[in-house]
Formats: structure tokens, sequence, C-alpha cells
């Protein structure tokens, strides 16, 4: 018996084949699939084999080999592949890395267009491109017919329109992923032309990819062009047909055929280019003129056509025709790109919520607008007053309201009253559109795919109406479309549904015409849920407001199907209770920055309101020794030492609570004397742990609390522990105190006490800080701790640190004082914790 072993692999794991000899019997033990042939040419699968295969030796010739086998190993961005389409066609792919590129031509180009105007381009997101054009093969395998003109299984496929070529990307798309070969949040589409002329270019300037020009007037048309026979089949060497894929030269990336065969069509309707650089572009959002895009010239001779000429043939060059036109120079390449992943500052984003649910995102870069409507405007409420308002930060936007489809995907629920996957979803209170902001955020952020420094939430009302503007300032963001009736008017029509035109429903999102930022349904449908608590507007310019710090009723922008006109004005302002759910009222998410949840072990900035921040110092756990020496200048009775051990690490306020943090989070300010950086006082420890607990309330819903953390008061022992920062001193310096009852220089460097305050609490943070980053815990004002002072639980509690009318012996590392919970001063105040839950 002859014997040939031979191991054949797919998009799978490496099958394994091996032989040995026992006796008479020949033993094969392989993976996968087992064929056998008696000419190494034709292969049959050898039925109900399994390994080990056992088969007696005798003079018969058998050839054995395995095909396929393990489980299909993932595709790996990075990395070119293949993969088998049915009746073992091959579709080969080739890995094309993000970069930045210009795209276009230069003036000088000969056989340049005028519509070739360079821009640079970044694409931010690698993605694969079809080693060749799809083939008849290829074609056949994944539609079951082949409508070419010229036949031949290498042939590319032609006479396909742009639907065509879109409805083979589909079905490859679900034949890869019932095949479980599709990487998650990938698609099988066509290139966008960005995508097509980069990977086209492959690094290269010049009118071909294989760094060549056309070098003289009669090549761009009359005659041929030595630059462009290596690399394509075009008018002067084709023979008036189309080529096996691949017999020309490839460009430096690896893709046969970019220049002449069959022309391709791309993903976009054509447009002007712009002149400004770009991020990700994919074309118009609709048909702006022309039809869908196609690139890279054909085989045609036809002198009525310029499309088979070296001009054409350029990687420069633009057509486009209407997506349902098809003739036997048309082809395409597929690609397959990532259509969930993380958003990138400056291009729109899609993510997946759910198996075949989206959200699509839409990115708005910051800038500076009029908030409010002017005077005269038709429908106008003594609430618009205008104002000037800057954004300094973009953030993404959704392009559309959530629909139900999505918010049933996030929250396992759909409380609306008209039913409809597409339809915005309504009856939602805002506390649930927060919610669901919040769950949204913690999957992204599960998934990877939640940009750093970014948090899904609702828009601010500032964020709401610079959206829905979009540069425009009339009452409509058509831009050429105002209210003329408070009730009813042509202008709503083109953009919203509402009273008059809803029939009393709300309809599928994206129906209506977009604003200029492609953003749909901001007047109309649903009301949409905004993040601010309700107030009157500022008269001065402000800079990214927030509205205000507490309140009763929450912003709602936009109107809905069952209003008039004036209510669906850019301008227009309503507000309700948060907990409220009606059938006409729903929201819209915004991506934006945010300020993450502490991470333990680092320290953190939390904000608390406009320019308003809270900064945190991790503090490690640890053990030392409580209470001072016997010998320590001023040390009382009840200082003993002992040691104590903190087996969890927590954070500590970077300073005593202000005044400005005090008001952020409760709206108001008992102290005496009054400043935003001077530490809050005349606050009893039950404001101190009121605070705290509000504190923990806004944080946990903002999806910014660490989990089993709260904020509190620190203990006694933490407050030490913190202050001492690893000393055994008198002092967090390291030093002793020279006079306890009078002026200390030691004391000066640390702290405000009696002999340098002027007989009042000073801006936190002027002192020096201990070795661990914390100021003033010497001094300025007492700090209230959790802790009963013992022996007189259920009266008094621990304060800790000294204040401005105290000596330095009363301000030390060790020195213990209490007070009354209902009472307060003008020199007490606190310092917040960030602990773990007890």
């Amino acid at each position: 018996m002859g014997l040939a072993l031979v191991a054949v692999s797919g998009q799978t794991a490496e099958p394994t084949i091996k032989y040995e000899v026992t006796g008479n019997e020949l033993i094969v033990t392989y993976t996968g699939t087992l064929y056998q042939s008696e000419d190494a040419v034709s292969w049959t699968a050898v039925p109900n084999a399994a390994s080990p295969y056992q088969v007696k030796m005798g003079n018969k010739q058998l050839f054995f080999c395995s095909q396929g086998g393990g489980e299909v190993q993932p595709i790996v961005p990075g990395e070119n592949f293949s993969t088998s389409l049915p009746g073992s066609v091959w579709l080969d792919m080739n890995w094309i890395n993000p970069g930045t590129f210009i795209m276009g031509s230069p003036t000088d180009e000969l056989g340049r267009g005028d519509d070739e105007t360079r821009h640079q381009v970044t694409l931010t997101k690698g993605y694969w491109l079809g080693k060749y054009e799809v083939t008849q093969a290829q074609y056949q395998a994944v539609m079951g017919k082949n409508p070419s003109s010229f036949k031949g299984a290498d042939l590319p496929v032609e006479q396909v329109s742009w639907n065509d070529a879109m409805n083979f990307c589909s079905r490859l798309t679900a034949i890869e992923k019932a095949a479980g070969r599709l990487p998650r949040g990938y698609e099988y589409t066509l290139p966008t032309e960005a995508q097509w002329e980069y990977a086209c270019r492959a690094g290269t300037t010049t009118a071909f990819n294989n760094g060549k020009n056309i070098l003289k007037e009669e090549q761009i048309k009359d005659e041929p062009c030595p630059n462009l026979d290596e690399v394509a089949w075009y008018r002067y060497n084709s023979d008036k047909k189309t080529h096996s894929v691949g017999q020309r030269k490839s460009n430096a990336w690896g893709l046969y055929d970019m220049h002449g065969n069959v022309v391709e069509w791309c993903l976009d309707w054509y447009d002007d280019y712009p002149t400004s650089a770009v991020v990700d572009p994919e074309g118009p959002a609709a048909r702006v003129s022309y039809g869908r895009v196609f690139r890279g010239g054909c085989w045609h001779n036809s002198n009525s056509s310029s499309i088979g000429t070296a001009a054409a043939c350029r990687s420069a060059c633009r057509c486009s025709n209407d997506p349902d036109f098809n003739y036997s120079v048309l082809g395409f390449r597929v690609a397959l790109v990532p259509i969930y992943y993380s958003p990138t500052p400056g291009s729109s984003a899609t993510i997946e919520v759910a198996d075949d649910v989206c959200l699509k995102l839409n990115w708005i870069e910051s800038g500076t607008f009029i908030m409010g409507s002017p005077k005269g405007e038709v429908g106008r409420d003594s609430g618009e007053t205008q104002h000037e308002v800057t954004l300094t930060r973009g953030y993404w936007m959704g392009k559309y309201e959530v629909t139900q489809a999505q918010y049933e995907a996030v929250m396992g629920k759909n409380p609306s009253n008209f039913k409809g996957a597409d339809l915005p979803v309504e009856q939602v209170s805002w506390f649930d559109a927060m919610d669901f902001c919040l769950k949204l955020t913690a999957s992204e952020r599960t998934a990877g795919r939640l940009p750093e420094g970014y948090e899904y939430t609702l828009p601010t009302e500032a964020q709401w109406e610079y959206a829905c503007r979009a540069g425009t300032t009339t009452s409509l963001n058509s831009g050429f479309g105002s209210i003329t009736d408070e009730e009813k008017c042509l202008g709503p029509d083109q953009v919203s549904w509402y009273k008059y035109n809803s029939k009393e429903t709300t309809h599928p999102v994206g129906q209506k015409l977009s604003n200029a930022w492609g953003l749909y349904d901001m007047h109309g449908n649903v009301w949409e849920w905004c993040l601010d608590w309700y107030e009157e507007y500022p008269t001065s310019a402000v800079v990214d407001p927030t509205g205000a710090d507490a309140g009763m009723y929450h912003v709602m922008r936009g109107g809905a199907w069952n209003n008039p006109a004036k209510l669906i004005r850019s301008a227009s302002r309503s507000y309700n209770t948060p907990r409220v759910s009606y059938f006409n009222t729903g929201f819209r998410v915004a991506l934006t920055p945010v300020i993450y949840p502490p991470a333990p072990g680092s320290n953190a900035t939390i904000a608390l309101s406009n320019g308003v921040k809270l900064d945190l110092n991790w503090i490690k756990p640890g053990t030392f020794t409580m209470g001072s020496p016997e010998d320590e200048l001023d040390r009382l009775d009840d200082e003993t030492q002992h040691k104590v051990t903190l087996t969890k690490g927590y954070w500590m306020g970077k300073y005593e609570i202000t005044q400005a943090q005090y008001y952020a989070v409760t709206g108001k300010n008992p102290s005496k004397w009054k400043g935003a950086d001077l530490p809050v006082e005349r606050v009893t420890w039950f404001d101190a742990k009121e605070f705290c607990e509000k504190l923990t309330a806004i944080e946990k819903a903002a999806g910014r609390l660490p989990e089993g953390y709260e904020y509190t008061l620190p203990t006694e022992a933490q407050w030490e522990y913190a202050c001492r920062a690893g000393t055994t001193t008198a002092l967090n310096s390291g030093k002793d105190l020279s006079d306890g009852d009078h002026e200390c220089p030691e004391m000066d460097e640390v702290g405000w006490y009696y002999y340098n305050s002027d007989d009042k609490t000073h801006p936190v943070g002027q002192k020096k800080p201990n070795a661990w980053g914390l100021y003033d815990m010497h001094g300025n004002v007492w700090e209230w701790c959790l802790d009963w002072y013992p022996g007189y639980e259920g009266s008094i509690r621990v304060i800790r640190g000294g204040g401005w009318y105290d000596s330095a012996g009363r301000s030390r590392s060790a020195y213990r004082s209490y007070g009354n919970p209902s009472s307060y001063g003008s020199d007490g105040g606190f310092r917040v914790a960030l602990s773990a839950v007890q």
C-alpha cells in the first residue's frame, strides 16, 4: 500500500495526522475529517471514520489526508486570513492597519478631476479588505447565481448593482456568523470611499499604487500608459474583457486589481470632498445629487466612455451611479469592518447593545452658541433669556431618541404605551432614563468599549440645545424654516412629529429630516429628559453649565407628538418631577467626559458641580501606634499609646471640606467667614453626616461610587493614622513642639492656630502637607470624626486636629477633644473619608 499523509487547514485549528504500522495494519491518528484517494488528486471522505482509523495493508495504493478539525479559530485583528465559502471556495482578506493619509490628487496630476480636492483623512480603526475583487465562484457560492457577462470562476463578478453587492455582504455576514467565524462586532460590507483609497494607495502618493504616474497627456486616454500596464487591466491591454483576478502586480499591502479589471462599488453616497481634515468619513447620510461611489477603473475600451482609461484607473479617480445600476464593468470587493467599537472622540460611532440592536452616536464638537430665543420669536416663553454658552468639551449625542428595542435590550422591559421596536421608548421617568444610562455605562465598560474618562448619561440642557441647533439660530434646526404660528404651520412638518401631523401617536425614529449634525427627532415625537434641575437662565455668559445643584423639577426639551408648534422649538423649555412618566416623554443618551470612580490604590478627583471638585488621597491599610508617648509636651491622660491595625484602605479628603464644596452638595453655607476656598464651619456632626450621605447618593446615581464604598466621616483611628502619615512626633511634619501654649515655629509651617490665624479661618491648602499629601490636619478648623467619645457613647462625638483659635498643644496629632453632635462653632468643620461600607 502506498501512503501519503497530508494535513489541510481551513479557517479552523490546524488539523493533525500521523500513522504507525502494526503487523499488516495501518493505524492513522488524526484530527478533523479523514479523506482518502487513489491518485492524490480526487479525494473522498472516509465514511464513518473515527480516530484512530485502522485499515489492513495490501497491494492497493491509498493516500490519506485530514482537513479542518478542532474548534474554529478566531479571526485576529492585525492578521490576514482566508475563509471557506460554501463549496470550498476560498475568500482571502488582508488586514489594513489604521492610519492617516492625504485623499484626493495634487493639482498637477495628469488626468485629475475637479472633484479630487486633497484633504487629510484619519482612519482610526483597522479593517480587512478583500485581497482580490469578488470572483464569480465566490458570488455563486454565496448568492447561488452568477449574473456576469464574461464567464469564469476566477474572473471578477460583474453586472452587479450596489444593491446586489450589499446583499452579498449581508448574506456573507450571516453565513460567517452562523459558522462561528465572524469576529464579534464586525460585519462584511463595502469599503467606504476613504477606506478604498487608503488601501489602494498603500502608502503611495502617486497616480498609481506602484509609485508611478501618467507621464504625458496622450496617455490619459488616447494611447497606452506603460506605468499602468503592470498593475491593471484597462482599455489598452484588456482585449475587451475581464481577466482572472490576481494576475497583475499587487500593491505594497498585497492587494490586487485595485486599478482596472472592474470598477468597484464603495459604501458612500457621492458628494464633494471637504477641504479640512476629517476622521473616519462615511460620506453623506443621504443622497445629495449623484449616486453611490465606485472606484478603480476597468477593462472597458469604448470611445464613448472614459471609464477604462488610464485617468479613470488612478488611485484618486471618482465615479458614481444609481445604486440599482448594473453593467459588465461593475464589480466590487468586500471589507470586514468593525461596527461596534470604542467610540473615538471626533468621529461618530455605533455600539451593539444586544444582538442586532445598535445605538448610533454622533460626535458633537465643543463650541460657543447663544442659548435661548430672541424676543421676537413666535411662541417664545419668558424663561428663554438669551445668553452665551461655551461648551469646552466635545461629546457624543444619540443620533436618535432611545428606541423601545434599545431600552428593552438594556433594561429587560418596555414600559411604552405605543409599542414598536423602532418607536421611541416613552413612559419613562427621569430616574428610569438615568438608570438606563448607568446600566449602559456598566455594560460598555465591561465590554471594554467605554472611552477612558467618559460615561453614558443624559445631556445637560445646554448640550441638548447646542446639539439641536447644530449652528442654527432659528426656531427650528432645519435652518430654513421657522415657526410662523404657535399652533400649526408648515415648518415643523419637515423635521418633527407634532400635534398636527402625528395622528396622535409616536413614530419610528429617523423618518423626518435630520439637522446639519445628523441628529433626528430633536423636534417632536417625544419630550427628552435632560440632566439638569430646572432653574432660571443666567443673563451673562457661562461655561459648561449643568443647571441648579438641587430642585423639584428636571428639564425636558424638544416637544412631543401631542404638542403645538410653539413647544417643539429649539429654545422651548419644559420640566417635570423626576419620578413622573408619561406616554409623550422619552430621552436620548449622551456620552460625555466625566471623572471616573476612584480606583483603590490611587488618588482621585470627583466633580461636584461647575468648577467645584473634591480631591481624595488614597490611604493604604497599615499598623501604627495611636496616642502619644508619656514625655510628649502637653500630653493628656486619654492619649494612651496602643497599636492599631487598619485592614482596609480608604480615601481621605486632601483638604477640609470647603464652603464651595458644601454648597455644591447641600445648597447652603452656614459659615461665619465667607469664602469659596475657606473651610466650611458652624456645622454640626449631623450636618457633616448629612453631607456625606448626600454625596454618596449623588455619586451612586452618577455611577461614580466604587463598589462597596460610601462617603462618611473618618473614624478617629483613620483620622490619626492619616494625619501622622508614618510619623511618631507631635506634628506630622516629623517635628515635636518647642512650646505648646505660646508661639511655636514648628506649628507655623503646618497649620493655622492661635498665634498665626489672625482670629479667623484661612483658605485650605496654604500650609505644608504631610507625607501623604494631606493639608490642614493641624489647625484651621476642628474636624468631626465618626466615633462616640469613649465612655460617653450616645452623648458626645470625637473631634480632632485643633482650630484657628487653639494652641499648638491642642493641635497635635494625638490630641483628642469632643463635642455634642448637635453643637456647632466657627472653628468646627470636617473632612470626608471614602471608606468600605461597614
